[in-house]
């Protein structure tokens, strides 16, 4: 369900644990999967746009007949940008982010200094526009919707432009409505207020005084394609000149994930980025200051240790913060990260953390609200509710109606079923099966120990549900058949409902905030709105890039739309919410 201001849906976030949005998730994820690498559509896109084209914001652009033009004449000292990850869930979170980013200043104070922002020129959306899956309805309700009428009627002299990069949820639908909506050869798309320009879905930014901005397509599996590759080789031997610096825009913090997990098997790898780095910009003598992403929907900023260069030290940040819900900071030690080692006897880079946002003390603290489970996530009911009716019904089909009138009892013949009836010993094989599947894939011993410890937990509500119902029947109807056939079911299904849930809320807790394993599952459970982020960058007349992160700590629940004669471009106006104010003192990497 969702409300509606005109004719404007303001959509919930994502319900992740509602039944069907598990399976319809679930399936999409698959075939996407085995679409994508089948068919990589990173390939179709660069042989549609045969030329090695990048964006030249040195200059100042206009609009000529519907087509975006530079202006030669019309040097850029300066250059402010936005960044935004990970959008399009809720209508509160989403648009709280929107109106704000499309206000043409923003001040800001840290006690002792003011820093006046402007709105980017440039807007680049980093990964993941749109939840749960990408598809043109989605974009229009979940993103297009929410920054059009943030943007609103404002008609500036210099229209903004739009980038973006996809994430894993945009290539749900095989990247077709990504690039419906932001990869177009008209040159002159339009997305709210802003203009569209990209033909591939990776792209490449020349901005003032020597600075850069790559953005990168990481697909399915975190790799950059062959194609890709040869994109940003063009782009650095024909363009880039020694003493360049890069901002690099990926769709997934890697840096966190090889840190994360290395020791269970390395399965993510920082390989593609130092590739790049090594490979393709060094021999150009040109070097990635600045690394940007989303997917891990929070503010976590790592630096350089032992940088040569003292007052531009390299900048790892994650900024998913743009509306979908809050990913934990608690859980795992990032408190110094190693790159891998290129060379023998090479010392790799270290980089430590800075700054997360919300602090760990609050993260851990709205963890434990996932004790609450069954009504936050009613939905998930149906799935443990027909889960104990159905292992009961086959299980006690053994029985022969020898009712158990004991815990020890309902086992006894549970374990007796096992052994004589194949069905209910595949059911339960199959059952626990699941459990073990279902538990975090990357740590073998938590997998199995912590996938039977919750089976177990559920069996031991079955049979105590089972007993239960049971004895209602027995006591009130004097173990009438009928009546038990009636009543048990519900009874089961009922109590299966609550308990199924309540043992789902204390799996996910104890596993976070104690084991620190399933962090996506456990806070997706929880759909926080608040503690949103996005970046603000400078790039000044001497060349030193200023970073302003910026929280929202609470987003808005309610909203009006504008009064007439109202000083406010946006048609849709927030009542309650925060203000936005600084995660941190603005972050600066100056320029030799």
């Amino acid at each position: 369900m969702f409300n509606k201001i005109g004719n404007i849906k303001l959509l919930p976030p994502v319900s992740w644990f509602n039944l069907k949005q598990l399976a319809g998730t679930a399936y999409k994820s698959i075939i996407s999967t085995i679409i994508g690498e089948q068919s990589d559509r990173r390939l179709m896109l660069a042989l549609a746009s045969g030329e090695k084209e990048f964006y030249n914001y040195t200059r100042h652009h206009k609009i000529v007949n519907g087509k975006i033009e530079p202006v030669e004449d019309s040097k850029r000292k300066e250059m402010w940008l936005d960044f935004i990850a990970d959008t399009g869930d809720g209508w509160n979170p989403t648009y709280s982010v929107a109106y704000y980013a499309t206000k043409n200043e923003l001040t800001f104070s840290d006690g002792s200094n003011t820093f006046n922002t402007k709105r980017g020129e440039v807007l680049v959306f980093g990964g993941d526009e749109v939840y749960p899956a990408a598809s043109k309805k989605s974009y229009k309700e979940r993103l297009i919707a929410p920054f059009e009428q943030a943007f609103g009627d404002e008609k500036p002299e210099h229209p903004p432009h739009v980038f973006a990069i996809p994430g894993n949820h945009d290539w749900y639908d095989g990247l077709e409505a990504f690039t419906r909506l932001f990869c177009s050869d008209l040159g002159s798309r339009r997305f709210g207020g802003w203009f569209s320009r990209q033909k591939r879905s990776y792209f490449a930014l020349k901005l003032p005084c020597n600075w850069w901005l790559l953005a990168s397509d990481g697909q399915l599996h975190s790799n950059i394609d062959t194609a890709q590759l040869d994109y940003f080789r063009a782009i650095a031997d024909g363009h880039m000149s020694e003493g360049d610096k890069v901002i690099l825009c990926i769709s997934e913090p890697v840096w966190i994930y090889a840190h994360k997990y290395k020791k269970f098997g390395g399965e993510y790898d920082e390989s593609d980025l130092i590739y790049l780095q090594e490979e393709i910009l060094k021999p150009k003598g040109v070097e990635v200051k600045v690394f940007l992403t989303g997917d891990l929907h929070h503010y976590r900023r790592h630096e350089e240790l032992d940088a040569k260069d003292t007052a531009a030290k390299v900048q790892k940040i994650t900024a998913g913060g743009g509306g979908a819900f809050m990913h934990p900071t608690h859980g795992g030690d990032f408190s110094l990260l190693s790159e891998e080692q290129q060379l023998p006897g090479q010392k790799p880079r270290e980089f430590e953390l800075k700054k997360s946002y919300p602090d760990e003390k609050t993260s851990k603290r709205l963890g434990w609200l996932n004790i609450f489970f069954p009504f936050t996530n009613p939905g998930f009911g149906f799935l443990t509710g027909m889960l104990y009716l159905i292992t009961i019904w086959i299980v006690s089909s053994t029985f022969h109606f020898d009712f158990a009138h004991n815990v020890r009892g309902f086992f006894d013949q549970t374990l007796r079923a096992f052994l004589v009836n194949p069905v209910a010993a595949l059911w339960l094989g199959a059952v626990a099966a699941g459990f073990v599947f279902f538990t975090d894939t990357h740590s073998k011993w938590y997998k199995w120990i912590g996938g039977l410890t919750h089976f177990f937990m559920n069996l031991f509500s079955i049979a105590y549900i089972g007993l239960f119902a049971t004895y209602i029947n027995n006591s009130v109807f004097n173990e009438n058949v009928y009546t038990g056939f009636i009543f048990i079911p519900i009874i089961v299904f009922g109590l299966g409902w609550f308990f199924g849930c309540l043992n789902m809320g204390i799996y996910l807790t104890v596993s976070m905030n104690i084991f620190g394993r399933h962090d996506n599952e456990a806070f997706s459970a929880l759909r926080v709105q608040d503690y949103k982020n996005f970046l603000r960058l400078h790039i000044d007349e001497e060349g030193t890039l200023t970073i302003f992160p910026i929280k929202i700590q609470k987003a808005a629940r309610k909203w009006r739309f504008r009064n007439s004669g109202e000083d406010d471009n946006s048609f849709i106006i927030p009542e309650d919410g925060t203000m936005p104010e600084l995660i941190e003192e603005p972050i600066i990497i100056k320029n030799k």
